[in-house]
C-alpha cells in the first residue's frame, strides 16, 4: 500500500511469504518509480558525475558525493523522504552545516538530472540544511598596518599585500607567478593559462598604486618566477610565517581573513555589490549582498528612507 496524489493505493504483490515479498516490492517500485534505470540514490550520483564529467565543479561534487556516499549509496530512491536528510545531517553532526549542504546539494541535482532524463519518474524532496549565519573575520585598516609592520619575512609581507589588494585565495597567490603580472596594462591574472576555472573562480583585478609599487620592489629582486617566493622556489604554505607575524601584532588572524578584510573595505566605501562580486571571483553577487551587506553605509538605505513617517 501507498499514498499518491492524496489516495491510498493497492497492489497484490502475489506471495505468500515475507521474503518473496519484499523482492516483489523491490522489483515493482524498480519498473513503476524508478523506470527501471535507477534504484539506489547512488545510481543516480554515480549517473550523473559521469554524465557531468566536464564542468568546472566536478572534483568538489566527487568530494562531497565521496563524504556522503556511505549514508545514501544503496538507499532506495522510493525510501527517500525528508526524515533521510535530517537523519543525515544528525551523522554529521561533526561538520559544519555549509559543508553538509555541499554534500546534499550534489544529491539534490543528481536526483532532479535523473527525474529531467527519465531514468526515475519523480525526484524526492532533499530537505537542506538552514545557511548558517557567517561571522565575517576581519582586520581593520589600522590593524591590517600593524600585522604588516611585524611580518618580518619577505614572502610574508608580499603575500600580505597581495592578499588584501586582490582579495584572492591563499592558494591562487601562493600559485601567482610574475608573468602574469601585467605592468603594462596594470592587472593581476590570478588563474594560470593551464588552469580550467572551477568553483573557486580566479578573477582578473587591476592593482592600486600601494600594491604597484610593492610588486615593483618584489620584483626586482626576485630569485624565482614565483611572486610569494621562498628558497628561491614557490612557497607550500604561509601558516607559520603569518601566524609569527600575527603573534608580534598582537592580533588574532588568519590567512583566509585577509580576503574578507578586502571585502569590508570595498563594501565600507560603497563599492557595487557586482564590482565586489567580480572581485572576489563570486559567480552570483547575492552570495557578496548577504555576507558582506551589513558593511556597506548605503546598503537598504533607499527602503530605510522609504520608511520615514
Amino acid at each position: 500500500m501507498w499514498n499518491e496524489g492524496g489516495r491510498r493505493h493497492r497492489h497484490s504483490l502475489g506471495t505468500t511469504d515475507r521474503a518473496s515479498a519484499e523482492a516483489a516490492a523491490r522489483s515493482f517500485w524498480k519498473k513503476r518509480t524508478l523506470g527501471g534505470q535507477a534504484h539506489t540514490v547512488g545510481d543516480a550520483v554515480r549517473a550523473y558525475l559521469e554524465a557531468k564529467s566536464d564542468i568546472a565543479s566536478i572534483k568538489r561534487a566527487k568530494v562531497a558525493w565521496k563524504a556522503a556516499e556511505s549514508f545514501w549509496d544503496r538507499l532506495p530512491i522510493a525510501r527517500v523522504d525528508p526524515a533521510a536528510a535530517i537523519d543525515y545531517r544528525m551523522r554529521r553532526d561533526h561538520c559544519k552545516a555549509i559543508t553538509v549542504r555541499n554534500e546534499l546539494a550534489v544529491i539534490r541535482a543528481a536526483l532532479n538530472w535523473a527525474e529531467k532524463n527519465s531514468l526515475i519518474a519523480k525526484a524526492p524532496f532533499i530537505q537542506m540544511p538552514a545557511i548558517p549565519s557567517s561571522n565575517v573575520g576581519h582586520l581593520s585598516k589600522a590593524e591590517f598596518r600593524r600585522l604588516l609592520d611585524a611580518a618580518q619575512a619577505p614572502h610574508i609581507k608580499i603575500f600580505l599585500q597581495l592578499a588584501v589588494g586582490t582579495g584572492a585565495r591563499t592558494n591562487a597567490l601562493l600559485d601567482l607567478t610574475w608573468d602574469r603580472v601585467d605592468f603594462q596594462r596594470n592587472v593581476i591574472i590570478l588563474n594560470p593559462h593551464d588552469r580550467v576555472q572551477t568553483s573557486k573562480y580566479r578573477a582578473t583585478v587591476p592593482m592600486n598604486g600601494q600594491l604597484r609599487a610593492a610588486l615593483l620592489e618584489a620584483m626586482d629582486g626576485a630569485l624565482s618566477d614565483y611572486v610569494v617566493e621562498h628558497g628561491r622556489g614557490r612557497v607550500a604554505s604561509i601558516r607559520n610565517g603569518f601566524k609569527a607575524a600575527t603573534k608580534r601584532a598582537g592580533l588574532k588572524a588568519t590567512p583566509h581573513m585577509m580576503r574578507h578584510s578586502a571585502a569590508v573595505w570595498m563594501a565600507m566605501e560603497n563599492v557595487p555589490f557586482s564590482q565586489i562580486a567580480q572581485f572576489l571571483g563570486h559567480t552570483d553577487s547575492r552570495i557578496t549582498e548577504r555576507v558582506y551587506g551589513r558593511f556597506s553605509p548605503s546598503f537598504l538605505a533607499n527602503a530605510a528612507e522609504a520608511l520615514t513617517w
